[in-house]
């Protein structure tokens, strides 16, 4: 089987970064159509003086009131977004559970979070239950829905090796991990302090655990470690610090588009996706049980379902989903797939089933990793 290459995911990528400009209207979807069940669910948001409690999901103002102008266009709404800035989805969480625990007001109504933070909520019982997604808007697929209803996504993610295009030849981008002990490497790479994307190479899209692929995966780590290949912690959100050329890659980065969308600004920015690591999931919306306006939080996660939302996700934030034709996730995920190199799909479902497992290697990762200086 062919590793999982770039080339052609770029070109998707630059394709459709040169549509952005085009109008939200011209999208093969009709996103204004109403059904019975939207029509009531407005009104419910009226009714509530349209505030949006949200954090994350779109962090520029700009982008934000491009979807509050949007959200009036489409349903005769104004809405009024109460931002909250708490980007580190794993600390937010804790502090999510910690108000349920006081009974107190969640700071937010929607939660922005993926396959390992969702679940810490589902199993708070901290989730909307909501049957009704599809009569709102039936064009989102039945399996994009968490079970509970309480998270539909965002957008999808890929993750793989980040690197600065300006220092690393062609020659040595990655395309199997044992690449990465190529002496070139001494001194030149960071990981994450959470062992992004390693913790999952080991599970199948059936949601099986490789446990002797998670051993050679410590082998390998413990090696670039001890070698001095990886030399220093950062975060996804830190790819300035590849574009910069403090470190010349990341392994591994948890989402392309944190690469794409430094790559659209002009940084030298490029993701390999090696095919024993990369995998596909999504960013999640979450709904709070005790959301202090249900009705708008739910309203706004429709819309960012619509062609017009997606559209927006993707100029300001480079993301959207792989469920609908027109986007880019979605061409992504079928040219790997018609070349016989997808990568796993690891949905929330999956991922429980072997979370125990995910959990305990992810653990001895960090203990490898952790030595390294911030």
């Amino acid at each position: 089987m062919r590793n999982l290459r770039q080339g052609t995911m770029k070109a998707v990528l630059v394709a459709a970064l040169l549509c952005l400009g085009m109008a939200a209207g011209s999208s093969p979807a009709a996103a204004a159509d109403r059904t019975a069940a939207l029509d009531e669910l407005i009104k419910a948001a009226k009714a509530e003086g349209g505030t949006l409690i949200a954090h994350s999901i779109l962090e520029d103002v700009r982008a934000r009131q491009a979807v509050l102008a949007a959200m009036k266009k489409m349903y005769g709404i104004d809405v009024k977004w109460e931002y909250v800035d708490f980007p580190n989805q794993n600390r937010f969480a804790a502090r999510l559970m910690k108000e349920a625990k006081a009974g107190r007001q969640p700071s937010t109504d929607v939660f922005n979070g993926t396959q390992s933070t969702i679940p810490r909520l589902l199993k708070a019982n901290m989730l909307a239950e909501v049957k009704n997604w599809r009569d709102l808007y039936p064009r989102l697929p039945e399996d994009a829905i968490v079970p509970g209803g309480g998270a539909i996504p965002e957008h999808t993610r890929i993750g793989g090796f980040a690197y600065n295009t300006r220092l690393v030849p062609k020659d040595k981008v990655p395309q199997k991990l044992d690449d990465l002990l190529d002496p070139f490497w001494k001194g030149k790479l960071a990981s994450t302090t959470y062992a992004a994307v390693w913790d999952r190479a080991s599970v199948s899209e059936q949601g099986t655990f490789d446990a002797e692929k998670a051993a050679r995966i410590r082998t390998l780590l413990s090696a670039l470690v001890q070698k001095g290949h990886i030399v220093g912690l950062i975060g996804c959100g830190d790819e300035n610090r590849i574009a910069s050329g403090e470190f010349v890659g990341l392994a591994m980065m948890c989402s392309a588009n944190n690469v794409w969308k430094g790559a659209a600004k002009g940084a030298p920015l490029e993701m390999a996706y090696i095919e024993e690591t990369s995998n596909l999931s999504h960013s999640y919306m979450g709904l709070l049980k005790q959301a202090k306006y249900p009705n708008t939080a739910k309203l706004f996660m429709v819309f960012m379902q619509t062609p017009e939302g997606q559209a927006l996700n993707r100029k300001w934030e480079t993301a959207d989903t792989s469920y609908y034709p027109e986007n880019t996730m979605y061409k992504v995920a079928k040219d790997l797939r018609d070349r016989g190199v997808a990568p796993p799909y690891i949905s929330i479902p999956t991922y429980m089933k072997v979370k125990p497992e995910v959990e305990k290697w992810k653990s001895e990762y960090k203990k490898i990793l952790v030595g390294q200086k911030k």
